[in-house]
């Protein structure tokens, strides 16, 4: 989803060359493309060559929090050594690069948390996210990481989508369990690929936190998907975290504070009724195709 989003809005003013599994890209967009496996460092290291990029922008991660408790591997080759692999390619032309973390690289005992604040992962997703944060960020390149977090938004790819999630059950009047003790800070992926544009044009480095406005749990997130989508509340029932018997752990009270970056550039954070409102408005479709962005 990120992905797509910042190839579309980046296109718009750079040449863009666009990378993924699959032998194609699954949008329309006239841009670049090439079929790219960031776990293989030769692969990289040609296209680096090939392209001669200005900027390298990470989008790519293994995203399935439970599905990392048991696929380590594959985990922590997309999430640690993909990083790891980057940084090594870039390293001759000294090419800046933007890496995308995540709060679950904390506890969630005492947050929302600061840039500064220590990290302390409690499931293996966590884990794998800040190695390749600190293989970003320890470089030597001109590097930035961006944490963020609950990360939503309208793209091709709907299926991992919780905005989807809910717009689609709610429309066909199916009931949904949606947990009342997990808090952050959802983040507008639209937002998000803003302020990534804006890091390459102000030449921004160094490691920032940036969600939205809003620092409420999952279940009032639903309810604010509700209403603005104009579906039934009475769907939707909170439940507990330990309810749901998850095989990795979640932290409960995690999110970011953003008043570094607002502090330095005056960016701005979406509320979740302002991007909601806007997805809405640019014809939210309910649809789901599959991808592996």
């Amino acid at each position: 989803m990120l992905g797509e989003k910042c190839t579309r809005l980046l296109a718009v003013k750079h040449r863009v060359l666009a990378t993924d599994l699959h032998d194609k890209l699954i949008y329309k967009l006239e841009t670049d493309y090439r079929k790219m496996d960031i776990t293989k460092l030769e692969e990289i290291e040609n296209i680096i060559s090939e392209f001669q990029p200005d900027w390298v922008i990470n989008c790519a991660a293994y995203t399935n929090v439970d599905g990392a408790e048991t696929d380590r591997e594959t985990a922590w080759q997309v999430n640690a050594v993909g990083p790891m692999n980057l940084v090594a390619a870039l390293r001759k032309s000294n090419t800046p690069i933007i890496q995308i973390s995540t709060d679950y690289i904390f506890d969630g005992v005492n947050g929302p948390y600061r840039e500064n604040d220590p990290v302390k992962p409690i499931n293996y997703y966590g884990e794998t996210k800040l190695a390749g944060e600190r293989a970003v960020l320890e470089s030597g390149l001109p590097a930035t990481v961006f944490r963020t977090n609950v990360l939503f938004g309208s793209s091709t790819n709907q299926e991992a989508s919780f905005v989807y999630w809910v717009v689609n059950k709610l429309s066909h009047r199916e009931p949904i369990n949606v947990v009342n003790d997990q808090f952050g800070n959802p983040t507008w992926a639209d937002g998000l690929a803003q302020v990534i544009e804006m890091a390459i044009e102000r030449g921004i480095h160094g490691l920032y936190h940036y969600g939205g406005a809003d620092y409420i749990n999952r279940l009032e997130f639903a309810l604010q998907i509700a209403a603005v989508f104009e579906l039934d509340p009475t769907l939707i029932r909170a439940v507990s975290t330990r309810s749901l018997n998850q095989k990795a752990a979640r932290p409960f009270r995690s999110g970011l504070i953003c008043e570094k970056i607002q502090s330095e550039f005056g960016i701005h954070l979406y509320s979740v009724k302002e991007a909601l409102t806007n997805m809405k408005e640019k014809q939210f479709e309910v649809t789901s195709n599959h991808s592996d962005i």
